[in-house]
């Protein structure tokens, strides 16, 4: 609020096999192009060999020495939980059992095996976790040693004390070592260590209604998600995102109401299966739009009862129709089956047949080469100044390099400061029509827009700044706004966020001079003093304060969809840090933590992958700067530590 004293599975995915860790259950964890015959070969003749000169690896080779396949819709081999034959089996795409489980003599006396309802590969693709539904157990396999090297549950004991569940599903073993389940009978989704602990719990034995995340109702899938969250279905037909500090970010009805497994896409969508005959397959957006879907009502290609859909890398949707006993893939653009392992409707335990199969997985068998954001650190050095020492100013990048900077706080008060020149050089061009500061600034064409902002009270106006310094008042966002964030793009502004001097403002608002502002969508929560910009047709919104405290989240909005989705999470709340786009990345630049105190971190964002990491540090802890990119550096104006700053800093990527 303005004042005149100073007033957001890789993954658990494939990251590209060449980095993949190969970790056991639980064992240590090796590179896989460290060990093996290649290596000891070049001992023998005495040839230095570092990783780089072996050939990169697929999972399947790392997992099992299995060879690549060829092409066609299945890039790998697929795991498939057959549950009333009481077995996992590992098929190749041409329906040869590749692995299987259990073999003669596998388990040991007084273990107890059936009923396998999911089966998911574990971090490295050493091991296989198993959740046995109507056994009421979890179990981890080894995929080398065919052994059962961890369970959890009382087998065959339906409860909810200490040790037990009741029809548990989708049972995950994260990079943690935890283990993630969703106890359907008794209504939460419990995450598990080694030690058999509940470490943490949503949702509470005996209390089954809908209402994330205090309470669940019967949740039949849990998801884990990159940035440490977790995506709940609950039988009735909800979808909830659930972040990794246990707070919703969305709750969201299916178009079925026994929705199985739901799954995120990239595109922040949502695939689900309908557990219902027919059964069918939808892609759903966080709003509850359907934008695809697979149903046929009759034929052979009609669901019975389908539990779970995944999109491979490939773009290939495979499907567990339960009921008709069979696995199938799905070529999503001609809604075709192109795939299947099962006889339609024939349940059997003979070569080539399955029994009720609830659960599958992907081994792929091509290395995977996913171009991950280079880890970039930046240089930080000083290359101007201010007139005075300031915070809370807005800033954009003009051509040729130069800078333009609106007003700002110095001295315990609002200046009218038009600032232009290249960063080393700025000096004063004009001056505002009204001291202001905690306003934005966007580039629309040939002019500059300033929104908001204003001295003792937020204000609703709007002024127009030309390159040469003149300025006017040329209208009204259409309500007093302040501590908002701006990004333009051609001849249109979004307005993030921001303080309305009554509350913390949801909406993203959309500017076109000449017309009236709209909202175009909102965010999950009120928001001010957030980073926010643009990149690849999407708006980030990163930290920020909430009326509940220091924001972790990292939100983008999708121009052309109009979706607003959680893209990371930070390690921590900030807030008062600006937000920079630089060469596919994010910065997060200094900032508020959330005892309030200036830091000094620059934070990377990936926002293809959501991790975070950190970038470099500042000369002194820094909040309420402003930002711009300017080429390929970025330029940091103002701010305040523990005094305010007058330095213009310039941040160049170091390698």
């Amino acid at each position: 609020m303005p004042s005149r004293a100073a007033s957001a599975r890789a993954a658990l995915g494939i990251l590209g096999a060449v980095t993949i860790l190969a970790a056991g259950c639980g064992g240590a964890s090796v590179r896989p192009t460290e060990t093996g015959h290649p290596r000891a070969i070049a001992r023998a003749k005495r040839v230095k060999v570092t990783p780089k000169h072996l050939p990169p690896r697929s999972a399947a080779q790392i997992a099992l020495g299995l060879p690549a396949v060829g092409s066609g819709p299945v890039p790998g081999y697929v795991l498939i939980a057959d549950r009333n034959n009481d077995r996992i089996l590992l098929v190749s795409p041409t329906g040869r059992v590749v692995w299987r489980f259990p073999r003669p003599g596998d388990l040991r006396a007084g273990q107890p095996f059936h009923d396998p309802d999911d089966a998911f590969f574990t971090p490295g693709f050493r091991g296989i976790s198993i959740n046995e539904e109507f056994n009421d157990q979890l179990a981890l396999i080894s995929l080398r040693t065919h052994r059962l090297v961890w369970t959890y549950g009382q087998a065959g004991v339906s409860g909810a004390a200490n040790g037990q569940l009741s029809n548990p599903d989708d049972a995950y073993l994260l990079p943690d070592g935890l283990t993630t389940v969703a106890d359907i009978g008794n209504c939460r989704v419990l995450w598990i260590d080694r030690a058999k602990r509940i470490v943490k719990e949503i949702g509470h034995a005996g209390r089954c209604v809908h209402d994330p995340p205090r309470s669940l109702g019967s949740p039949n899938g849990a998801t884990p998600l990159p940035d440490g969250g977790i995506l709940v279905t609950e039988i009735g037909g909800w979808v909830d995102r659930i972040d990794a500090r246990g707070r919703l970010v969305f709750s969201v009805r299916t178009p079925t109401t026994y929705p199985s497994d739901a799954q995120l896409l990239p595109d922040g969508n949502l695939l689900v299966a309908g557990f219902n005959t027919p059964g069918r397959v939808d892609e759903i957006t966080t709003r509850g739009r359907v934008v695809w879907t697979y149903g046929p009502s009759s034929g052979p290609g009609a669901l019975d009862r389908p539990s779970l859909a995944v999109r491979w890398p490939n773009g290939m949707i495979a499907v567990t129709d339960d009921w008709h006993h069979r696995v199938i893939v799905i070529d999503p653009r001609t809604k075709s089956i192109v795939w299947q392992y099962g006889h339609t409707g024939v349940a059997s335990s003979a070569p080539g047949y399955l029994s009720k199969p609830d659960g599958l997985d992907l081994l792929p068998a091509a290395v995977v080469r996913v171009r991950a954001a280079p880890i970039v650190s930046l240089r930080v050095r000083r290359v101007g100044s201010l007139p005075r020492p300031a915070s809370r100013v807005a800033a954009v990048s003009l051509a040729g390099g130069r800078l333009l900077v609106l007003g700002g706080l110095a001295g315990g008060t609002s200046t009218n400061w038009i600032l232009s020149g290249a960063p080393g050089r700025l000096s004063q061009i004009g001056r505002l029509p009204v001291p202001t500061h905690d306003a934005a600034a966007a580039v629309l064409g040939r002019s500059v827009y300033l929104f908001g902002g204003g001295e003792t009270t937020s204000s609703p106006a709007i002024v127009t700044v030309s390159p040469t310094g003149r300025a006017r008042l040329s209208g009204t966002i259409g309500e007093p706004l302040s501590d908002l964030g701006a990004v333009g793009t051609g001849r249109t502004a979004y307005l993030v966020g921001g303080y309305t001097g009554a509350r913390y403002a949801t909406a993203i608002l959309r500017f076109r001079p000449g017309r009236t502002s709209s909202v175009a969508a909102r965010l999950p929560v009120g928001l001010r003093y957030a980073g926010v910009a643009i990149a690849s047709g999407r708006i980030y919104v990163a930290g920020g304060v909430t009326t509940t405290g220091t924001s972790d989240a990292v939100y983008a909005y999708d121009i052309s969809t109009g979706m607003v989705t959680q893209a990371a999470t930070l390690p921590h709340g900030v807030a008062h840090a600006p937000l920079v786009a630089l060469r596919g990345l994010l910065y997060l630049i200094g900032g508020r933590d959330q005892s309030g105190s200036p830091v000094r971190t620059i934070m990377r964002i990936d926002p293809r992958t959501g991790v975070v990491g950190p970038a470099g540090t500042l000369p002194m802890p820094l909040a309420d700067a402003a930002a711009v990119r300017s080429g390929s550096s970025i330029v940091v104006i103002g701010g305040a530590g523990a005094s305010p700053s007058a330095g213009i800093l310039a941040l160049h990527p170091a390698n």
